[in-house]
Formats: C-alpha cells, sequence, structure tokens
C-alpha cells in the first residue's frame, strides 16, 4: 500500500511525458555508466523519479530552488520537469555528471534547469527560496550548507530513512512528513527546516 505525497499522475499529460522521457534516458545510459545501482534498475521510476517528486507540496511560493550534489540530476531533473516555473540551479563539481544534466537538458528540453560545476561550498547563490538534497550528506551538515544560500523563511528540505525533531542551528522548525513508495515496502520521510529570519 504506497502513500504518496506527490502521485505523478495528477502531472498534465507533457509533464509526464518528459518524466518518462527522463527515465528511459537514465536506463539506456546506466549500462554504461552505472548512474543508479542494477538492482535498482526495475524500479528506477519509483525510486528515483518518484521519490524526487515527494518534495513538492512543502514548496511555499517558490522561484528559485539550488539542489546541493546533484548528481545526474536526481531531483533538480525532475523538479525542473514537474515545475517548469521555477528556476533549478543543479550544483554538482563532477565535470561528467554534469555534462549528463547538459545532454538531458537538451535532449528533454528542460529550459529552466540551470547546471553548476562546482562544489556547494563555494559557490555563490543567495536568496534562494528552497535548497534541497537527495543522498548528499548528514542532516545538520547539509542544513549549514544550505544556510548560506537561503533567503529568510527559506526552506530547506531533504530526503531521509528517519525523522527528524531538532532544529539545525539558524533554523526556527522542522517538520517530518512520512511517505510510502509503490512496491517498495518501506517507510521514507521528507524533512523541511525554515530558516529563521523575517520574511
Amino acid at each position: 500500500m504506497s502513500h504518496l505525497l506527490t502521485d505523478p499522475a495528477n502531472f498534465d499529460e507533457k509533464i509526464q511525458q518528459k518524466l518518462r522521457a527522463l527515465e528511459a534516458i537514465y536506463l539506456r545510459w546506466n549500462k554504461n555508466l552505472n548512474l543508479v545501482s542494477k538492482q535498482d534498475e526495475p524500479t528506477l521510476w519509483e525510486r528515483h523519479i518518484v521519490d524526487s517528486l515527494q518534495i513538492i507540496p512543502f514548496f511555499n511560493d517558490v522561484n528559485k530552488l539550488a539542489d546541493m550534489g546533484a548528481g545526474v540530476g536526481l531531483p533538480s531533473l525532475v523538479l525542473a520537469i514537474a515545475k517548469p516555473d521555477i528556476d533549478v540551479f543543479a550544483i554538482e563539481p563532477i565535470q561528467k555528471k554534469c555534462s549528463l544534466m547538459q545532454e538531458i537538458i537538451r535532449e528533454v528540453r528542460i529550459p529552466n534547469l540551470h547546471v553548476l560545476t562546482e562544489r556547494v561550498e563555494k559557490v555563490y547563490l543567495s536568496h534562494m527560496d528552497v535548497v534541497c538534497c537527495r543522498a548528499f550528506g548528514e542532516f545538520y551538515r547539509d542544513a549549514r550548507l544550505a544556510y548560506k544560500m537561503l533567503k529568510p523563511q527559506g526552506q530547506f528540505i531533504t530526503f531521509k530513512t528517519q525523522p527528524y525533531t531538532e532544529s539545525p542551528q539558524g533554523y526556527e522548525k522542522v517538520e517530518s512528513h512520512p511517505y510510502v513508495l509503490p512496491g517498495i515496502p518501506r517507510k521514507y520521510f521528507v524533512i523541511v527546516a525554515t530558516k529563521t529570519g523575517e520574511a
């Protein structure tokens, strides 16, 4: 029994087609590039595409979003497809992964995704509405890295396998939202931390 926070079936047909095109590209490239583990291939749609969508319900008036340690575009590529009105910045230091994202941007036509080939610590971005990451690092460390990029009242959002109740330093609250992916018998959590400061 799945309990999703965002169901891709609720997006319009054009967005669903682009998400399926993204899945097909990942599967095609995975044979040579090992983007995801072989055991993840049969559930790539659920475990990576659908999973990346789960943070969307917690967006609060978002125009600019940064993805720390974007890898090959999870969740940044997925979010840029699903929310074409948001400027998405994918931060990734490994040139090969950035080149793959640029190729997908051209092939699937995702003009609102911007790839930054740089370490998170060296990126100059500010006044982001959301900074997110997936399979990046430890929660409180990641929150510190996100802090400098966020506007006051901005949101740091991440994916975890356990809930968090203690707010990171510089954040006024933290919320943990559980969800279950189709066919995957475990609970995951979207963690949302709100930066202190006036809106």
